[in-house]
């Protein structure tokens, strides 16, 4: 019964997480653009890569796309591929340090948002696209601590 309510939790937080990213997608500020759903999609995949595999990251992709309006399946092929390299290289990048973690993030988050906006023909400036990622790097450092600390106080449950 204590897988049933774990992955109800995972779910929720994806659910959550698609509030705020349709929330903070409204800003024209493109350095507010928050990826929740990619950053909390990371965050389980690293920390607990038997709940989340390829499919849920390909049905992430897909929500992401309806309701950002981008080019139907783009984000969906890049969870995908990233997703498969996160799960390949895991015990690697799980031993990071939290400096080096901060930067695998920013440039997975850079690569990704580089690639979207090209394939989307949206302008961009390279400079706000990687503030951007790093503002997305740091809050994924936040979302680590806070949901470690979580699993902490709800370990017995």
């Amino acid at each position: 019964m204590k897988n049933y309510f774990f992955k109800l939790f995972i779910y929720t937080t994806f659910v959550i997480s698609l509030f705020l990213q349709i929330i903070f997608n409204k800003s024209n500020n493109i350095i507010l653009h928050i990826q929740w759903l990619t950053l909390i999609l990371i965050y389980w995949i690293l920390f607990h890569p038997y709940k989340i595999n390829i499919t849920t990251s390909f049905f992430i992709g897909l929500v992401i796309d309806f309701f950002t309006n981008y080019i139907l399946g783009t984000h969906s092929l890049l969870l995908c591929i990233i997703t498969y390299f996160l799960l390949y290289n895991r015990k690697l990048i799980i031993n990071l340090n939290l400096i080096y973690k901060l930067l695998f993030i920013t440039c997975i988050l850079l690569l990704m948002n580089i690639i979207i906006y090209n394939i989307n023909s949206i302008n961009y400036d390279y400079i706000k696209l990687l503030l951007q990622s790093i503002l997305n790097s740091f809050i994924w450092i936040i979302i680590c601590f806070y949901f470690k600390r979580i699993r902490f106080k709800y370990r017995n449950f």
